[in-house]
């Protein structure tokens, strides 16, 4: 029966490196998610109601309309407000004019705006996957580094 080397110095440190992104990953991108949702949830029960009007979109892996919010009464105004919804937005997509029956979420860093289909569970569901694959992942790298340790010390003595 063959047994595998142990790891070396290089392999260990590739190792704990991806275990502590995991970690990282964990926290961080969970977390955001999760606040994200709530951030949603929050706007969706409390938030002020009013209309959206989009002045240009932000891509990354997906677009998002980016504009101002005004109140039914007038009384706030936002800019800079990033726009959640259930609609996935394109490149070339046409802009709308504005979008009423918004919820403006004031608390988070950046403004945001949800309208009524926004569904608040599905980043929630998502960080807290997150903050549960990974760090089972690093524990996992973690077990494998432990393993082919004490089978290097095993067959030294």
């Amino acid at each position: 029966m063959t047994s595998q080397k142990p790891l070396n110095i290089r392999q260990k440190i590739i190792v704990w490196t991806g275990v502590l992104f995991a970690l990282g990953l964990a926290c961080i991108g969970g977390l955001g998610l999760i606040t994200d949702g709530l951030g949603g949830r929050r706007a969706l029960s409390d938030g002020t109601v009013g209309t959206f009007t989009p002045i240009h979109r932000e891509c990354e892996d997906s677009c998002t309309w980016v504009g101002t919010f005004t109140s039914t009464d007038g009384s706030v105004t936002a800019e800079d407000v990033k726009l959640n919804d259930a609609v996935t937005v394109r490149r070339g997509d046409p802009m709308p004019i504005s979008i009423d029956d918004v919820r403006l979420e004031e608390e988070a860093t950046r403004p945001a705006a949800y309208t009524a289909d926004y569904n608040w569970h599905v980043p929630v569901i998502k960080g807290v996957v997150l903050g549960l694959v990974l760090p089972l992942l690093a524990v996992f790298c973690f077990m494998l580094v432990k393993r082919q340790r004490s089978r290097a010390v095993s067959k030294s003595r």
